[in-house]
């Protein structure tokens, strides 16, 4: 066996190979980030041995086109959480000294050593890899989005702050036209409640109330803005109300394309069989778990990935000390947070076991974390077994299990 590792960087990368006694096959091999550059590594390695199952590559992200390069040609890549190398680096240099070439040895050797550590990178099928890429992509632009509507609001408040009142979402379709129309105070402040009106109408928004309520903000005594600022800030507001109609565009057509995806993959029935699952969530479980079913051994692997479970240390016999997990996949604790949150008001007994924690004194963050953490069991035995949700089947099984405990419990 050979162990390679690679500390990957934006212009090249440096990699060292080991052989299976902890030896260096040879010194630093520095490539480029181009087509050259790989095929530079690639003839290095069928130098040693034409069997890709010979290596066992480590990199510290599965996100590279170096990855993609090496796993096309069925070499078997594995990644581990940067944060691990901190104390990886200790084991063998105490002054805490780096650099790339022996960032390069670490990882090498410590595939080499310390194979519970890593995760193989399995891209699954060519939809799987499009699927997971494209709600990725769509996390990033909703992102921007929101980083973009808390810019509007901040530019609002400092030239026109009795705007952030008018709506209750600064971002709708209907606030950025007005803000588009009428970007400050004194230009709005001359609408007639007629005029108003029309703008509500041919947007078809028939609230009476909203606009009863703009119309008297209008026309109360406002705060005196310095005209330089209304001028400078007028313009960044335009400036953001054009980017976010742009990108509700991006937004919506991201969706659509996830799911036209997500009903191409036959395991897209389980996951919207199950409560509070919609399209975009089940696109999300589908990133999560592929369509590997022998990736994962049990679902405490991906409890462990999307941080819903805690971390726990024991000393001696009584002491037990529980974190937050923070080292997690963040967009993976994000869909499992989001889908605890949306099963609230779909399934009882989701309900019934948030309050149950919340009534256990946990903060509303940790009951719905508790609550993503007994999903994740559900939907893994669900993907394993491929069966859709069933609630009677899983009541049914809920209450044999409480059952079971007490009984557990007299003994």
């Amino acid at each position: 066996m050979y162990y390679v590792g690679i500390d990957w960087a934006d212009q090249k990368h440096d990699i060292r190979i080991l052989d299976q006694t902890g030896e260096p096959i040879s010194k630093t091999l520095t490539i480029e980030k181009s087509q050259q550059g790989f095929t530079e590594l690639l003839v290095r390695l069928r130098n040693l041995s034409d069997d890709p199952n010979q290596f066992k590559i480590g990199i510290e992200t599965p996100h590279n086109l170096l990855v993609d390069f090496l796993v096309d040609l069925n070499y078997p890549v594995y990644s581990i959480f940067p944060g691990s190398m901190k104390s990886f680096r200790k084991r063998y240099r105490s002054s805490g000294a780096r650099d790339d070439s022996f960032d390069a040895f670490v990882i090498a050797d410590v595939i080499r050593t310390d194979k519970a550590c890593w995760r193989k990178v399995d891209f699954g099928s060519d939809l799987i890899r499009e699927i997971r890429i494209t709600v990725r992509d769509h996390q990033h632009i909703i992102n921007d989005h929101t980083a973009l509507i808390n810019s509007l609001r901040a530019t609002l408040k400092e030239y026109y702050p009795e705007y952030v009142h008018f709506f209750a979402d600064v971002a709708c379709p209907c606030s950025l036209a007005f803000i588009k129309a009428l970007p400050d105070f004194e230009a709005a402040g001359h609408l007639s409640l007629e005029q108003l009106s029309n703008f509500f109408k041919e947007r078809r928004l028939n609230n009476s109330k909203k606009m009863n309520k703009i119309f008297k903000l209008l026309h109360t005594i406002h705060i005196k803005v310095d005209p330089i600022i209304i001028s400078a800030k007028r313009r960044k507001a335009l400036t953001s109300v054009k980017q976010l109609i742009l990108l509700a565009v991006d937004i919506e057509q991201y969706e659509d394309r996830i799911k036209e995806l997500i009903y191409q993959h036959p395991d897209s029935k389980i996951f919207l069989s199950y409560p509070g699952v919609a399209e975009i969530t089940t696109a999300r479980l589908l990133a999560i778990l592929g369509d590997n079913r022998e990736l994962y051994s049990d679902a405490s692997e991906i409890q462990e990935l999307t941080g819903t479970c805690p971390v726990t240390e024991e000393s001696g016999k009584n002491i037990k000390s529980i974190y937050f997990r923070r080292a997690c996949n963040k967009f993976y604790r994000d869909t499992m947070q989001n889908l605890a949150f949306s099963s609230l008001t779909k399934a009882r007994w989701a309900m019934a076991y948030y309050k149950h924690h919340r009534a256990m004194g946990k903060k509303n963050a940790h009951a719905l974390r508790c609550l993503a953490n007994l999903h994740i069991k559900i939907l893994f035995a669900m993907w394993k077994n491929r069966t859709e949700y069933d609630e009677n089947i899983f009541l049914a099984q809920r209450t044999r299990n409480l059952i079971s405990s007490k009984n557990n419990l007299k003994n």
